[in-house]
């Protein structure tokens, strides 16, 4: 189904991230992965583009397989990093001919070496330039990506949100948000292009499953985002002891979950990291509570 008319059917949904397998043993983890979580009923579930396209034919296989021989709703994830503009429609037209309905569009993550996004010459600068080639082109839906505390290379949270408002104008059906932990970024970004857009607009957050410290900081350092006081001081007494860390992280991760649902979030996109267990655990805990369906 693609994710507009997903969105106008179902007010709050359920979607796992997955990404590229490296090897034939990893391809193995994750068909167990997605074969273990497909029971729980996601709406859809998203496959990530490697930095500087390092994945392009592998994100490809990955999400067509999804679609074909599971049956759940596939949308890949697509990025303007070292493509032409002439490779994008190529790549389009493969999506087409696959039966790839739903597209993440994104400005991308700059190659392995490179400290900064310099955009490919004949390419498209940003994601909002990505979404109007795609709309161009016509029979995708088009989801983009959110940032409640700013876009590390933004120059504040009222550009950054801007540039977000105006990829939901030019077609963006849905925003995905990079990974938080304390909602009242999510409240602020929701609250205002409401104010904005004179409508609610569908921000899902993306929620990572808090395993380990070491995870959490490495995550929070690559999309900006704050790791709050009262989660450090929880994780804290567990330093030498995985278990516990994993425990008391777990159990952050599900009464934020709870919140962001308590507060009308439209659902939540588990990033699942090609395992199931945390995620599965997350979702089985709300249902339980009764914060999810």
């Amino acid at each position: 189904m693609r994710l507009d008319q997903l969105c106008s059917a179902k007010p709050r949904t359920l979607s796992f991230e997955f990404f590229p397998p490296k090897n034939d043993r990893a391809w193995y983890t994750l068909e167990d992965t997605i074969d273990q979580l497909a029971p729980l009923g996601p709406d859809f579930v998203s496959v990530t583009y490697g930095a500087g396209g390092s994945t392009r034919s592998k994100t490809r296989e990955v999400v067509q397989h999804i679609q074909t021989k599971t049956g759940l709703t596939a949308m890949a994830h697509l990025t303007c990093v070292n493509a032409t503009r002439s490779d994008l429609h190529q790549l389009l037209a493969e999506y087409q001919s696959a039966g790839i309905e739903n597209l993440l569009a994104l400005r991308g993550d700059p190659p392995k070496g490179q400290e900064r996004f310099t955009p490919t010459d004949g390419g498209c600068t940003y994601a909002l330039d990505l979404i109007d080639l795609i709309n161009a082109r016509g029979g995708f839906a088009i989801a983009c990506a959110a940032f409640p505390e700013k876009h590390p290379d933004a120059i504040d949270r009222s550009s950054d949100w801007g540039n977000l408002q105006r990829k939901l104008e030019h077609g963006a059906c849905l925003a995905i948000t990079q990974c938080f932990f304390h909602v009242q970024p999510y409240q602020e970004l929701v609250a205002h292009l409401h104010r904005r857009m004179g409508r609610p607009a569908r921000i899902i957050p993306g929620i990572l499953p808090i395993t380990s410290l070491a995870a959490l900081e490495r995550f929070s350092a690559l999309c900006g985002a704050t790791i709050p006081a009262a989660l450090r001081a929880e994780l804290a007494p567990f330093s030498h002891d995985a278990i516990g860390m994993r425990r008391a992280g777990m159990a952050y991760t599900i009464r934020f979950c709870h919140e962001l649902l308590s507060l009308g979030a439209p659902g939540l996109h588990i990033y699942a990291l090609n395992r199931s267990t945390a995620a599965a655990e997350i979702v089985t805990s709300l249902r339980m509570m009764g914060s999810l369906a």
